[in-house]
């Protein structure tokens, strides 16, 4: 290799992997339920195996255990020896030499291809690596995947156009091999891929393990011949269990000697699963026996263990603190920036909509006028209050799944921490927010006709919508799947609405019930706003009989006029709380996703 040779010039070595009487059982109810039932193998440096089996053989269970990603927890039990380079698959160092590629390919849309290799090669690789041997190695990933046509080509999804499918996956695999992993996992990297894109990605994948010498194992489904017969070997699951483990050739050999031979013109894959899926299991156990009486014992020898580990030197520190904060600082905000939809719909959705609202609620802050109501004054300012909680909220809870995503699958493989992650996102909302506050007030100010001050309006707005959208990020990393945090939203924001003094006042609900107003943000907010709009200073010079009317909204609310520095100061706890409890939370989370 040409990249840094004194650091990976060990890393050619082949690499040894071998798991024995792997088992896995899941408790449900008193019932012990048998996922896997003792599961053995062995794979050579630079070996690329399928693994397949129906639906519910166990061969997603049987990956994520191999790749230590399930263990003994709860109700789920997981025994067998499992070993890379005769060492155990546990610990942060050794995991850096396992790459995993999942099934869904959770990338950032907005990123190209050749930055989404620079993010992980920048914070991944060792500070011993220069920025020059960094961005060759990503040069060198590109052209390895066949991705130099597309290496400046955004991501996309479903709403920016980007890279094709294949493209696609084949940088999510190039986003692990940075590290030059000497075990490689993928769950279906051919799901949803026609045929050609689907060979071209085993096709790189094979070239890289006998160049790299490293290990690829992969479940795959309904593989096309061309595709089947890339890889070197195949193991093949049913309820669980082992049917076949050895070479393709030692596959079509076996079925035959078993009387179960592939006919001509016939997929092998395809006929093996037709077998599984139509023969008892009577007929299956005595076909298992006869392919394996038929099945030489060299066929797939054994690797010696060689004592002297074999490993990469990626040893040292990574990338810092603030290293990382600036990388995912740039890509938050390029993630804004380039998705010009978004951004447009960020800015014209709230001056849209606060303008229709300040029309029906037009003038109602001029006491000048006849048909002035306190309600109606007080009803326009809490509009807007309440739309900004909601509009802040929102976006968190439709765009946080996907980050969510990106977070669980970067912090499993230790690109960056949790507080680097949470400190950028809140570097690039926080002027977002601000703006949407600016642009909200300015629209529906002084169309309303409101007396109290803009600036406050503005910062009030600000500080109640980052406590909202905290709120929003922590359902999100508490919730167990996204389709959880949308349904448990409402319960969360909802109340928050009975308690901002407009639908009844704080005097009129029952003691008993009186505290829970002291945990909603939108409380402490509304309070500033009706000190802002209905203090001393701003009515002193109204009628006397107007400013009765209004003055019953400071005391029937509990505020107190002196303390509008407590209110602001709990807000701003309410942010800095929330969103370390959704650090902790979504640390946890990922601890438990790897």
């Amino acid at each position: 290799m040409s990249i840094a040779p004194e650091k990976m010039e060990e890393g050619q070595k082949l690499s040894n992997f071998s798991w024995e009487s792997v088992s896995m059982n899941v408790k449900v109810g008193k019932q012990d339920k048998k996922i896997l039932d003792g599961i053995s193998g062995t794979l050579r440096g630079g070996e690329v195996c399928a693994l397949m089996g129906p639906s519910g053989a166990g061969k997603t269970s049987l990956l994520n255990v191999l790749a230590g990603r399930v263990r003994s927890r709860g109700n789920v039990k997981v025994d067998g020896s499992i070993l890379l380079d005769n060492l155990p698959i546990s610990g942060s160092a050794l995991r850096k030499r396992i790459a995993y590629v999942m099934q869904q390919d959770i990338l950032t849309p907005t990123q190209t291809v050749r930055e989404s290799l620079w993010f992980s090669a920048n914070l991944r690789l060792p500070k011993s690596y220069s920025r020059k041997e960094k961005e060759e190695l990503v040069e060198k990933t590109l052209k390895e995947l066949g991705l130099e046509k597309c290496a400046d080509t955004y991501i996309g999804d479903d709403m920016i156009r980007g890279v094709s499918g294949g493209e696609k996956k084949r940088t999510c695999v190039g986003i692990e091999l940075i590290m030059k992993p000497k075990l490689i996992f993928l769950d279906e990297p051919t799901s949803g891929l026609d045929s050609y894109a689907a060979h071209n990605v085993v096709m790189r994948l094979k070239d890289m393990a006998a160049h790299d010498g490293c290990n690829v194992l992969c479940t795959i489904h309904q593989p096309s011949s061309e595709v089947f017969h890339q890889f070197n070997s195949v193991m093949v699951l049913r309820s669980g269990k082992r049917f076949y483990f050895g070479p393709l050739s030692g596959l079509s050999t076996s079925l035959h000697a078993a009387g179960k031979g592939c006919p001509n013109e016939f997929n092998l894959a395809d006929h093996v699963m037709f077998v599984l899926q139509t023969e008892s299991s009577e007929a299956l156990d005595k076909i298992e026996m006869q392919m394996q009486e038929a099945t030489p014992a060299s066929q797939h020898p054994e690797m010696p263990h060689d004592k002297s580990v074999m490993t990469m030197k990626l040893e040292g520190a990574h990338a810092g603190f603030f290293t990382q904060l600036a990388a995912l600082t740039k890509r938050e905000f390029q993630n804004v920036y380039r998705d010009k939809a978004g951004l447009i719909a960020s800015i014209l959705v709230p001056l849209i909509l606060n303008v229709f609202f300040a029309l029906i609620f037009f003038q109602v802050g001029n006491i000048d006028r006849s048909e002035w109501t306190a309600q109606a004054h007080f009803g326009g300012m809490t509009q807007v209050a309440i739309g900004g909680m909601f509009g802040a909220a929102q976006p968190l809870l439709l765009k946080f799944p996907l980050d969510r995503g990106i977070f669980l699958r970067e912090y499993a493989t230790q690109t960056y921490g949790a507080a680097p992650y949470f400190i950028s996102k809140s570097m690039v909302e926080l002027p977002q927010s601000f703006l949407n506050a600016c642009i909200t007030w300015g629209a529906a100010y002084f169309i309303m006709g409101l007396q109290g001050s803009f600036i406050m309006y503005v910062l009030i707005f600000w500080i109640t919508g980052v406590a909202a959208a905290s709120t929003a990020l922590l359902v999100g990393c508490l919730a167990a799947n996204p389709e959880v945090a949308q349904q448990a939203a409402p319960a969360v924001f909802v109340p928050q609405l009975l308690f901002a003094g407009f639908f009844i006042q704080s005097e009129q609900i029952p003691v008993w019930l009186r505290w829970a107003q002291y945990l909603c943000a939108l409380k402490y907010g509304m309070n500033l706003n009706i000190m802002n709009e209905f203090g001393t200073d701003v009515i002193q010079d109204w009628p006397v009989q107007k400013q009765a009317m209004v003055s019953g909204l400071i005391e029937n609310n509990n505020i107190n006029p002196d303390h509008g520095w407590l209110y602001a100061g709990v807000l701003i706890g309410i942010i800095v709380v929330v969103r370390l409890l959704s650090v902790v939370a979504l640390a946890k989370r990922a601890a438990a996703f790897f």
